[in-house]
């Protein structure tokens, strides 16, 4: 199942990119286009298809009546005739007979009109015009007695007229249902026929629609996406994750967007970091400052508290720095402390910290040493720079106080307050009136 998703993603993140291959507004454009012409040539194909479906409806309507009437007519009209011949034997009444037999002639000339529907039965429609042939003259013969008012007709002859009638009652009558079925099977056929159509308008809709909703998903997913992933990078920077990028793909507003984004993310680190830097940097030394010492040391008491190994510090103080001061100048005190610095790094391992921990005191922080490793370090450093302090008047010695955790605490109070006492007994073994180093050849003290 992974890789079915895989796959989609795959697919959705192709299909983003080919859409962001273009604008907003070209895809906007793009998407309109293709909703509003499928969807305006599908409406104009519905409204012929229903249009059509109605004009076949009516003429299948129009052409059951035209083509029954004549027949039902007909057939009743000599249904007339048989009764009325039948009355005229009783002289209850003298039928038109004469308007009657038009009438029949025109209602088979009709039928003739509309024999080029294939579903007529011609064959017995032509039966029924003959039975009608046979037995006019049989009719006429009636007329013609009736208007010669003889009252003592043949027997024979009005038996034949009416067997005559009843011939082509029962053909014209075979011939109507015979009809009726070939139009009820047509309309059944129309019927059907609409219903299909309609079916396949439906679907078209469907599809079309599925389609435009597919395309709309797809639009939103390719406006939404970079929306999203700005929103995403903005979080991360916003918990602290300076080095998050926004993805800069395609070639529309959101791609630049993203790029002045990064732009302004990578602009915003490299200040950020320059404040932090100069936060945490004493302007003049270069090394850390205060707040810069003591935040490094809680963090390598923590790291080391984990791994259970030991953290040591040197707290180092400026031997006679006022009285520099207040031979050579300030900017001579100055010079003094850049050099104790870079005599400081000189000695110090990679990855031990140093940082100015106020005035004239330096505090040095060493991850994962002991007592005897930063003893050893003390006693190098504060012999370096021993050496110069001889060699220049103006450049001092140094006094440093060693303290270990977690012998000697655990927490960087306790620690700097161990190492302070050990570079008090330093201090305190040392004459008060005690001359410069330069003078007297005063050598480095370590606790």
């Amino acid at each position: 199942m992974d890789w079915i998703f895989q796959g989609q993603a795959t697919g959705t993140m192709l299909l983003e990119w080919q859409l962001r291959r273009f604008s907003v507004g070209q895809r906007i454009a793009a998407a309109i286009a293709l909703l509003l012409l499928p969807l305006a040539a599908l409406s104009m194909a519905s409204l012929v298809v229903l249009n059509d479906q109605e004009a076949t409806f009516r003429e299948t309507v129009e052409e059951s009546i035209h083509t029954l009437l004549p027949l039902s007519t007909l057939e009743h009209y000599l249904q007339r005739a048989l009764v009325d011949e039948l009355k005229a034997q009783s002289n209850e009444s003298v039928p038109n007979f004469t308007e009657l037999t038009e009438n029949i002639d025109k209602s088979f000339s009709s039928i003739d009109g509309s024999a080029h529907d294939t579903d007529l039965q011609a064959d017995l429609v032509g039966d029924a015009r003959k039975a009608w042939v046979h037995a006019r003259p049989s009719v006429q013969s009636l007329i013609e007695q009736v208007h010669s008012m003889h009252q003592d007709r043949d027997e024979a002859s009005r038996q034949e007229a009416q067997a005559s009638l009843q011939l082509a009652i029962s053909d014209i009558g075979m011939a109507r249902q015979q009809l009726a079925q070939a139009v009820e099977a047509r309309y059944t056929d129309a019927v059907a026929a609409r219903r299909s159509q309609l079916m396949w308008l439906i679907w078209s809709w469907i599809v079309t629609l599925a389609v435009a909703a597919l395309l709309i998903i797809a639009l939103l997913h390719s406006l939404l996406g970079p929306v999203r992933a700005l929103i995403r990078v903005t979080r991360h920077l916003e918990q602290g994750v300076t080095d998050a990028r926004a993805p800069v793909t395609g070639n529309d507003e959101f791609t630049a967007l993203a790029e002045h984004f990064n732009q302004m993310a990578a602009h915003w680190e490299a200040t950020r970091e320059s404040l932090r830097s100069e936060a945490a940097q004493d302007p003049l030394t270069g090394a850390l400052n205060r707040r810069g010492i003591m935040t490094a040391l809680g963090k390598a008491l923590a790291a080391d508290g984990r791994t259970g190994q030991p953290t040591s510090i040197l707290l180092m103080d400026l031997d006679h720095f006022k009285r520099i001061n207040d031979r050579f100048g300030h900017a001579a005190g100055d010079r003094a402390l850049l050099w104790v610095t870079a005599q400081m790094r000189a000695v110090l391992r990679e990855g031990d910290f140093l940082g100015r921990y106020g005035g004239d005191e330096f505090l040095a922080v060493l991850p994962a040493t002991d007592r005897l490793q930063a003893d050893q370090v003390a006693q190098r450093m504060a012999r370096v720079i021993g050496e110069g302090a001889a060699a220049a008047a103006d450049y001092p010695s140094l006094s440093i106080g060693v303290a270990c955790a977690p012998a000697e605490g655990s927490h960087p109070e306790d620690l700097i307050k161990a190492a302070d006492q050990a570079l008090y007994e330093v201090k305190r073994q040392r004459p008060a009136a005690a001359v410069a180093p330069q003078d007297a050849g005063e050598r480095p003290a370590v606790s």
